[in-house]
């Protein structure tokens, strides 16, 4: 479990540095990220013989992109953050349908704190655009964090 926290941890650094500067996260580095977390979950899985695993990520990485597609056309996200909701949604999937929900609503919330602090300190405008990116992978790191130490799930 760990190797695969690792695993997200690099890539969603790497991404978040990326998003940051250029508001995108680049197909490649997003399909690298999803290729490295499937093996590392297949190898897991078969390791401790729980089949569930591969199943839970899939279900969560699934349900994960179908709720940020429905965004994006809603309007808000970017293609970009939905292709990574596959990525994250398959490590906080691992974890189970708990994990999964809690690691994206920290992503929304402190992107929502971030965007509410811009707006009263008059930073940040309604029309100012944000790299949803990052928030993305620290509410996943927070919670997988969590499950590592035994504080969640």
């Amino acid at each position: 479990m760990v190797a695969q926290w690792v695993w997200f941890a690099v890539w969603a650094v790497a991404l978040t540095r990326v998003d940051l500067r250029e508001h995108r996260l680049p197909n490649t580095m997003v399909a690298i990220a999803f290729a490295g977390g499937v093996v590392l979950t297949t190898v897991r899985s078969v390791v401790v013989a729980d089949t569930s695993l591969m199943v839970s990520a899939a279900l969560g990485s699934l349900a994960a992109v179908v709720a940020f597609a429905v965004a994006h056309v809603v309007g808000g996200l970017g293609m970009g953050d939905v292709k990574y909701a596959a990525v994250t949604g398959w490590v906080l999937g691992t974890l189970g349908w708990e994990a999964l929900w809690w690691g994206h609503f920290a992503g929304f919330a402190a992107a929502g704190f971030v965007v509410v602090v811009g707006w009263l300190t008059r930073r940040m405008h309604r029309s100012t655009a944000i790299a949803f990116g990052p928030f993305m992978g620290l509410g996943s790191l927070v919670v997988g964090g969590l499950a590592l130490v035994g504080g969640f799930g």
